[in-house]
């Protein structure tokens, strides 16, 4: 796919200002005002973040009244009950809180929806739940918010409850005891992008505040492994309060103090030997704790994190490794079905799918590869019939200038329900109203957008040299993770680079050498094979010279450290 390239460039003077009072390259200084830093004092903050300046809890809305009531609940001995979503972010929200309460001498169950037979949001069914064993107050944990009537319908039973929830919150909150949520139009929490588990830790830290609790903390720390793996599953932006869950998190992970299920599941992901860093825990850790919820129940991910025996925590991992195979081929042929739709043909600004065939747990991910694909906003429906209608289920993925919840909205009476984020919605309605949908939103996209917006922008965060590129450069690069949304790995661009000996290897990938002056770089660029083809829009051959841009790393083998360059887009020199 085309893309605009993008290098953000800063006045000369003041990256070199930056640079002698930070004591980094004035490539890395660049790199750290493209991310909003340009004062010395915010760039320490952020390269060294510390558990030391996690926020005040009882700056959310309600945190007070939730913490007044859960007191109530130790003094009493109620029952408590966690209802909870059965994504990563939710099954990790729902362990930390049943652990807490569990700290606290409560007793205390949970309930993860089925999302193919309860669906999004906290349902009757686990409402039901909570009453059979005696609760009186519900915590949900990364729902709740757009569950309105559900939570009227606990209240009607005499259960109260505690929302914690990160999602846009509607124009009219549900009647809970509290609703905690960083999105509150009254809300003065400083930084709005927690995941739904970095919600629940705040309401966790702000009982463990209290005097009357007893509890250490080091025994708050003991959650950030969840907290880590929920937030970077959720794409959240790693930034602020994030970015110090996160950093924290990683470091309990790859210590021998993290939990009896986690170590289990890096066992059968074979992750047990090598750091776990934000990029690896999205490919290994967490497409296996989602698997279980996409296709089913989810509550054994959340009786993974909670248990202490091995041999139980082992059992749990090796069905999760099964279930996120089966997902792996459910997910592709939804995938190759889907593109047998659009058959290169798609004029639309919006991707609008649906097949009775699909099956709902997947189709958040394909429509993120048709996202990816297209760059254009993607609504994908699985079609369920019953004796009297047929309803569509629906996942929707965006681009960055589209908001979904926004758009989704305008077309809110066709619905039967919806709730997300700017990028990432779940929608439901009946299947008649496809159509009419398919025409709303594609309207709704084309009013908002323009034709550049459609482009993707390949966003440089600065130019270099070859000759600039040293292992001092890498270990300043470092510096900035854990990398993911709003702090992804920085981009490089250089210009006039000289190509030599390209070649495919492996699936696919190009091989090859850059050279700038008398600087060279073993060059691979995974899946860019097709660039050596006649039939690609330019052909790569040697002795030619083009614009590169890469990701500098370090390539560890055989016990040498080899400086490589991991391409990620070439073009004609201009």
């Amino acid at each position: 796919m085309d893309k605009r390239w993008l290098v953000n460039k800063t006045n000369q003077e003041f990256l070199e200002y930056l640079s002698k009072k930070t004591s980094v390259s004035t490539a890395f200084a660049q790199i750290l005002v493209n991310r909003g830093f340009k004062d010395p004092e915010s760039i320490k903050a952020f390269l060294s973040p510390s558990f030391d300046d996690i926020l005040d809890p009882f700056l959310l809305p309600d945190m007070q009244n939730a913490v007044e009531r859960i007191k109530i609940a130790v003094e009493r001995g109620e029952t408590i009950f966690v209802h909870g979503d059965y994504d990563a972010d939710g099954v990790t929200s729902t362990a930390l809180l049943v652990s807490a309460m569990r700290k606290l001498g409560l007793k205390t169950y949970y309930h993860i929806q089925n999302r193919l037979t309860e669906g999004y949001g906290v349902s009757n069914y686990g409402i039901q739940k909570a009453q059979d064993c005696g609760a009186s107050l519900i915590i949900t944990a990364d729902c709740g918010i757009s569950s309105a009537k559900e939570i009227f319908f606990a209240g009607s039973l005499g259960i109260d409850v505690i929302v914690t929830d990160h999602h846009e919150p509607p124009e009219k909150l549900p009647e809970a005891t509290a609703v905690i949520n960083p999105w509150r139009r009254d809300s003065i929490y400083p930084f709005k992008g927690l995941a739904g588990v970095g919600v629940a830790y705040k309401l966790v830290q702000a009982l463990f505040q209290l005097s009357a609790f007893s509890l250490q903390p080091s025994e708050l720390e003991e959650f950030l492994d969840l907290v880590a793996i929920g937030t970077i599953a959720d794409s959240v932006p790693l930034t602020g309060e994030n970015r110090i869950f996160v950093t924290c998190g990683l470091k309990r992970l790859n210590s021998g103090t993290c939990r009896t299920g986690i170590q289990a599941l890096k066992d059968v992901s074979n992750t047990g030997g090598r750091e776990l860093k934000s990029g690896t825990l999205s490919y290994t850790l967490i497409p296996r704790i989602n698997a279980a919820g996409r296709l089913g129940d989810a509550g054994e991910v959340v009786e993974l994190f909670l248990t202490q025996d091995w041999a139980k925590a082992k059992g749990i991992a090796g069905f999760l490794e099964e279930q996120n195979r089966k997902r792996q081929r459910i997910e592709e042929d939804v995938y190759k079905s889907a593109m047998n739709m659009i058959n290169g043909k798609n004029t639309d600004k919006a991707i609008v799918l649906h097949s009775s065939e699909w099956h709902p747990g997947v189709i958040g991910i394909v429509a993120s590869r048709l996202v990816e694909e297209f760059y254009r906003p993607a609504f994908l429906f699985s079609v369920t019939h019953t004796n009297t209608e047929a309803v569509a289920k629906g996942s929707a993925r965006s681009i960055p200038p589209f908001h979904l919840c926004n758009g989704i909205m305008e077309c809110a009476e066709l619905l039967i329900g919806f709730g997300g984020h700017s990028q990432a919605a779940g929608l439901r309605l009946s299947a008649e109203n496809l159509p009419a949908f398919k025409e709303r939103i594609n309207f709704i996209v084309e009013k908002k957008l323009n034709n550049d917006d459609l482009i993707p922008t390949l966003e440089i965060d600065t130019g270099v040299e070859l000759s600039e590129i040293n292992f001092n450069l890498i270990k300043e690069l470092s510096m900035l993770e854990p990398f993911g949304n709003s702090n992804e790995e920085p981009l490089l661009g250089a210009k006039g680079i000289e190509i030599i000996e390209p070649r495919v290897v492996g699936s696919n990938h190009l091989k090859m050498k850059l050279k700038q002056g008398s600087a060279i770089f073993d060059t691979i660029g995974f899946g860019m094979g097709k660039l050596l083809d006649s039939s690609s829009q330019f052909t790569v051959h040697s002795s030619q010279f083009m614009d590169a841009v890469f990701i500098p790393c370090v390539n560890e083998w055989n016990g040498s450290r080899i400086l490589q360059l991991n391409l990620k887009a070439l073009r004609p020199g201009v």
